[in-house]
């Protein structure tokens, strides 16, 4: 298997901050074009290495494409730009982590797909992540950048524990950090992965799934493959095989008209899903809630 080219600094180790992504979608719907220079970080307030990340950002969340040379909205940022532009439902946010938890070659795909560990510290996670890169990346850089990685990946998703009251004022806030998949304990310096905070959308699930079935170049899956696949929804999703088969009942209560089954072949169950592209589920979970 060939090493993979690994995308680092990209972020110029600014976290995801609350509201940026809101300002991207802005910015690009009203000039077609979001780029790190003087007037474009008078205009959002922010410094030119912010706006920079910004940039990075919205590509890695799936919501800006390049273009001749500039960046457009995509599918998924114009859907969401409509219904969802200052990203007040949770789903928003839930479709904006997916695309960044499948960006392979990066921090935030290894730290879902790849990282195993359950509590552990800064120390311990770079060690993990600098290890996979030795190994599979085809470009090699310093253990200074991996460090910084980690840094930004921390920040970005390390949530502090529901029984600690978070600081509206604080400026770093991350939209990540409510769905609550990566705790901190200050008093320990330690992290954790953790099932998210509040039920995943029904829709994040399925759009999950529609990706994993078309990386499998299937119609079908055995729900055993939504917890061992790579990008499935165990491993982006923190959450569990009991999780997993009561969100694809759900799906199939909600959508079985629109083609959602599960099916028994032997002592196998698998689940079929219509022929929608992915962000398609985006627009459904709207009509859904009568939005």
């Amino acid at each position: 298997m060939t090493n993979k080219k690994y995308e680092f600094g990209r972020h110029e180790t600014f976290s995801l901050r609350e509201g940026w992504l809101s300002k991207g979608l802005d910015r690009i719907r009203n000039t077609n074009d979001l780029t790190g220079d003087v007037d474009t970080a008078d205009e959002l307030g922010l410094g030119r290495n912010m706006v920079r990340s910004l940039v990075f950002w919205m590509e890695a969340t799936g919501l800006a494409e390049r273009t001749g040379g500039g960046r457009v909205l995509s599918d998924l940022a114009s859907r969401l730009a409509d219904k969802d532009p200052h990203f007040e439902f949770s789903i928003s946010t839930w479709f904006a982590h997916l695309y960044l938890a499948r960006r392979g070659g990066t921090v935030w795909s290894w730290f879902f797909n790849d990282f195993r560990g359950g509590g552990f510290d800064r120390a311990t996670c770079v060690e993990a992540f600098h290890r996979h890169v030795r190994q599979h990346a085809a470009n090699q850089t310093t253990r200074s950048v991996l460090e910084r990685e980690i840094a930004c990946l921390l920040a970005t998703y390390a949530a502090k524990p529901p029984s600690e009251r978070a600081n509206p004022e604080d400026l770093t806030m991350s939209p990540f950090h409510a769905l609550g998949l990566l705790l901190e304990h200050h008093d320990t310096g330690r992290f954790e992965k953790a099932a998210p905070l509040d039920p995943v959308p029904l829709e994040a699930f399925l759009a999950c799934v529609q990706m994993v079935i078309l990386d499998a170049e299937t119609a079908s899956l055995p729900l055993s493959d939504l917890i061992s696949r790579r990008n499935s929804p165990a491993r982006l999703f923190n959450i569990d095989g009991d999780t997993i088969d009561r969100l694809a009942h759900r799906s199939v209560e909600i959508y079985g008209k629109e083609g959602v089954q599960l099916a028994l072949l032997g002592s196998t169950r698998t689940i079929t899903l219509p022929n929608v592209r992915p962000q398609d589920w985006y627009d459904l979970h709207f009509k859904r809630i009568g939005g």
